[in-house]
């Protein structure tokens, strides 16, 4: 038992002596500029393909109550499922009534989420370019043209 207690005393001397000593927090990452482009492209992608498909189910559908509302850009799912409903030749569409409501509000989501990444890329922090690369330069070596008062040559020019 006493090598028990003197284990668990010293594991928590060693943990109130490195909660004492702190390290310098390091300052944030920020993703480099070019990723706002990407993150804007990929925004307008997503918002692209879900309406799509809902414009494409309400092209197909159009007797469905609420498909006209589809063809609406990021509002439109939102007032279809308000009107969601059995179509006038269907008055008992039961389990199709639900399935259609959890499509429109998933695809309102994704449009919704194609929007967020739009903003995202837009007001997104990011880290500057720096004017120096961080890496150094490779060695290069090419020819140069030499001219004097009396002749011409040719030399080799590089940098390391």
């Amino acid at each position: 038992m006493k090598f028990a207690s003197i284990a668990v005393v010293a594991a928590l001397g060693l943990a109130a002596a490195s909660a004492g000593a702190e390290e310098p927090a390091a300052p944030p990452r920020y993703p480099p500029s070019s990723a706002r482009v990407k993150v804007i492209v990929g925004g307008v992608a997503v918002t692209a393909l879900a309406y799509g498909a809902a414009f494409l189910a309400a092209s197909s559908w159009p007797e469905v109550p609420g498909a006209s509302e589809l063809k609406i850009p990021i509002a439109g799912p939102w007032l279809a499922l308000a009107k969601n409903g059995c179509a006038v030749d269907d008055p008992d569409c039961g389990a199709t009534l639900y399935v259609r409501g959890a499509l429109t509000a998933i695809g309102g989501l994704a449009q919704l989420a194609g929007l967020g990444l739009v903003g995202e890329g837009i007001f997104m922090t990011t880290e500057a370019r720096s004017a120096q690369p961080s890496t150094p330069a490779a060695l290069t070596v090419r020819p140069t043209p030499v001219i004097t008062a009396t002749g011409m040559g040719i030399g080799v020019v590089g940098t390391f």
